[in-house]
């Protein structure tokens, strides 16, 4: 487990005016390299606040992507709301926005209108289909970029039936790339001196979630669909399931010697992979009556030991208690949401804190902490919440 606290990015101010994930979720990654960030929430809350179960304006996508931020709630359309974002938006070195083209504009907080006043900002813009085009006045969801990808379509049921992925991985994935891009560009202020514009979209992650599987569909157009290796699938073991896969030839012979049929690696049938494409029938039907005699642990020790790749399915709670994960440290327990603490799942590739596990905000909870920030006393507050511009 990483133990440096090497924090690339603190002292770097964000400004968070998105909603729903993939903005947040950029504007969270950020912070875990040591950015202060600020969300900016209207007086709703951010929508992904009332997304499924929610307990006090918590629910699972507002915790899981908003983690360390701290919470301003205003009224943009009250002229001193107004000013405090554009105060806010004026020191931020990142501004992050998620707005349908066209409505940042309307707030004057443009990116032709900072960039005058901030040069070296970096103003990144997620969207779902981008900034122009047919599509641009459109709304989109990571459900929506799923359905019109081809997403849904290579993750059909066994009758063919279009399903979509389980997890909004769109959205996470938008956010991941608006990050890397955010990163780019902040080498770029570095090195250069000068701020950019960042734009990233649904649509441009989708299709680069998928790229390998759409080359895979235009390498092979005309002929028949097979999968990438025999055998390759889920097979139900005495007491539940193991999903293995191989390779390659070496991979292979090692799955017959841990099944007991050495003689398939020399099976002119079986020896080589366009081979065992055209006998894969035989080997899944033979495969899945030999796994059904032993329990998954057997298979993961036994196909492990031969080289072959493996793994045990498991739900959430199987893979939380994973001995890897537990040892690895991949989670950490939040402080009670309402009745309950939550599993916190580390940053990949971030340095592990010492410290308490980072929280999520309410809704406007850093309100008064982030006005008296930008010199504004305990009166002048009391007169901006009288007015409605802003909320804690």
């Amino acid at each position: 487990m990483h133990t440096s606290t090497c924090k690339p990015y603190r002292g770097l101010r964000v400004l968070d005016l998105s909603q729903g994930i993939a903005g947040p979720y950029c504007a969270m990654l950020l912070l875990e390299q040591g950015a202060d960030v600020i969300k900016v929430e209207g007086p709703v809350g951010d929508w992904s606040r009332t997304i499924g179960h929610h307990v006090d304006g918590m629910s699972a996508l507002s915790i899981g992507y908003n983690l360390g931020k701290r919470s301003i709630c205003l009224d943009a359309h009250v002229a001193s709301g107004r000013n405090i974002l554009r105060k806010l938006a004026l020191q931020a070195d990142v501004l992050i926005e998620s707005f349908r083209p066209g409505v940042i504009d309307r707030l004057g907080l443009s990116h032709g209108e900072l960039s005058t006043h901030r040069p070296d900002q970096v103003y990144v813009s997620v969207s779902a289909f981008g900034q122009d085009g047919p599509y641009v006045d459109r709304p989109g969801s990571d459900s929506t970029l799923q359905a019109m990808s081809g997403m849904m379509v290579v993750n059909r049921d066994a009758q063919g039936t279009p399903r979509k992925v389980g997890i909004l991985l769109v959205d996470i994935a938008t956010g991941v790339y608006a990050a890397q891009a955010t990163g780019a560009a902040l080498y770029q202020r570095a090195t250069q001196g000068r701020g950019s514009r960042v734009e990233v979209s649904l649509l441009e992650a989708a299709a680069a979630i998928q790229s390998g599987a759409i080359i895979d569909k235009a390498f092979n157009e005309g002929r028949a669909v097979q999968a990438l290796s025999v055998p390759a699938g889920t097979f139900a073991t005495r007491d539940g399931y193991i999903n293995v896969t191989s390779l390659h030839d070496r991979m292979f012979a090692g799955l017959c010697a841990a099944i007991g049929r050495k003689e398939w690696a020399s099976d002119p049938r079986f020896s080589t992979a366009t081979g065992r494409h055209g006998h894969s029938d035989e080997i899944n039907s033979t495969l899945g009556r030999i796994f059904a005699l032993e329990p998954t642990s057997y298979w993961v020790e036994t196909l492990n030991r031969h080289g072959v790749v493996c793994g045990k399915i498991s739900d959430y709670g199987g893979f939380l208690d994973d001995a890897q994960v537990r040892q690895q440290g991949l989670f950490e327990t939040s402080a009670p949401i309402g009745e309950r603490c939550v599993p916190i799942a580390r940053i990949p590739g971030v340095p592990a804190d010492a410290g308490a596990p980072k929280q999520a905000p309410r809704r406007g909870q850093h309100t008064r902490e982030i006005l008296a920030e930008l010199g504004i006393d305990e009166t002048g507050q009391s007169q901006l919440r009288k007015a409605g511009a802003v909320s804690w």
